[in-house]
């Protein structure tokens, strides 16, 4: 199972807010012949039951082994957006990073 959509994080390392920690963005929209994502398995009520979720072969599910570490530990989804999740847009798109300065760059999604 993979989500089509937008997703940025705020600075994180190890599942914890950093000031020192990469920004990630991903863009999972581009090219999808499915529908776009408008739900998340953190959102309430819609964490799948493991057992009914794709990938069965790798032992029960999309993500067959349960978080072992951090604020989901020993669960199958988070029950929040998590905290290091700074943004989430359900919405085709593209984005386009820009290096301006060898310490500076700017990113667009479109």
């Amino acid at each position: 199972m993979q989500v089509h959509a937008y997703e940025r994080s705020n600075r994180v390392y190890n599942y914890s807010l950093d000031p020192c920690g990469p920004v990630y963005i991903t863009i999972g929209d581009g090219g999808s012949r499915e529908d776009m994502a408008v739900t998340h398995a953190d959102d309430p009520d819609e964490c799948p039951e493991p057992s009914t979720t794709a990938d069965l072969d790798i032992g029960g599910g999309f993500c067959g082994f349960n978080f072992t570490s951090g604020p989901a530990a020993g669960s199958f989804c988070w029950n929040r957006q998590p905290e290091y999740s700074a943004y989430r847009e359900s919405s085709f798109g593209h984005g386009i990073l820009e290096v301006l300065y060898p310490s500076l760059s700017q990113h667009l999604y479109r």
